[in-house]
């Protein structure tokens, strides 16, 4: 892995308050090569979430709210686990949800 990954998240940049595990988690799911953290933005969302939004060239693009910020997620995964990790990833967004 490049040097600015860890635990298959890439740590260039900054993060949401509170999305460092999920995304390791999302690391993790069998499928998923790479966890790309991107832009952030002001919001006046309030709690925490993270979706999937939509397919791109190289994988799918999430969008992660934490308490008056959004950030863009991109996962590089194959096309043929796209759906799969899809699913997962809507799986541990429930549960993350909860917390």
């Amino acid at each position: 892995m490049p040097k600015y990954f860890k635990k298959g998240v890439k740590r260039e940049h900054h993060f949401l308050k509170g999305i460092e595990k999920p995304l390791e988690e999302i690391a993790n799911i069998p499928g998923v090569k790479k966890v790309i953290p991107g832009r952030i933005y002001a919001s006046d969302s309030r709690g925490f979430e993270i979706k999937v939004t939509r397919e791109t060239q190289s994988g799918l693009k999430l969008v992660a709210k934490s308490d008056g910020s959004v950030q863009e997620i991109f996962l590089v995964v194959d096309k043929s686990e796209r759906e799969l990790v899809r699913k997962e990833v809507e799986k541990l967004g429930e549960k993350w949800k909860k917390l």
